[in-house]
């Protein structure tokens, strides 16, 4: 991977606003991770590249504190962090980060994670599960709903397009 082999992407709503910025390399934006991507590939749109990674980390910071986060309160971007805090070289589950996490981010992940249940509640739980039941279970998609997932399908193959919004 060259030293300018970063990009700073955006996810749009249909409205054509962002709802994520992030930075990546490779396939990065075009692959799921922690946000949903666009149901169509088209709202995935590369806002600059040929970037260094830290080149490619001020933007990105630079773009969200433009936009805001709706976490916060501050804008539109559903992005959980500042940005520029990429994990470059980083094992994922540290991504640089020090100390323990805050109340609010156990809290947003569950605090359940990595939690070791007793053998009788493990037993609630799997009983829990088997009871329900999955929500097409008897019925069938319609004609309409079927097309609709159709077209879905074929509008996400085809290629996102390149905007360099920054340059314009």
């Amino acid at each position: 991977m060259g030293i300018y082999s970063f990009y700073v992407y955006a996810y749009l709503r249909e409205d054509g606003t962002p709802y994520y910025i992030g930075k990546g390399s490779g396939k990065r934006a075009w692959v799921k991770h922690n946000v949903h991507l666009p149901i169509k590939k088209s709202n995935i749109i590369i806002i600059e590249k040929n970037l260094s990674n830290v080149g490619a980390l001020a933007i990105e910071r630079r773009l969200i504190k433009w936009y805001g986060r709706k976490d916060n309160g501050t804008g539109i971007l559903r992005n959980m962090t500042d940005g520029g805090d990429g994990g470059y070289g980083m094992p994922p589950w540290n991504k640089g980060k020090t100390g323990l996490l805050s109340e609010e981010v156990r809290y947003k992940f569950g605090s359940n994670r990595g939690k070791k249940f007793s053998e009788e509640t493990r037993k609630k739980m799997s009983e829990a599960r088997k009871k329900q039941i999955p929500p097409m279970t008897g019925r069938k998609h319609s004609e309409e709903t079927k097309k609709k997932m159709s077209e879905a399908i074929r509008s996400n193959s085809k290629k996102p397009r390149m905007v360099n919004e920054l340059n314009t």
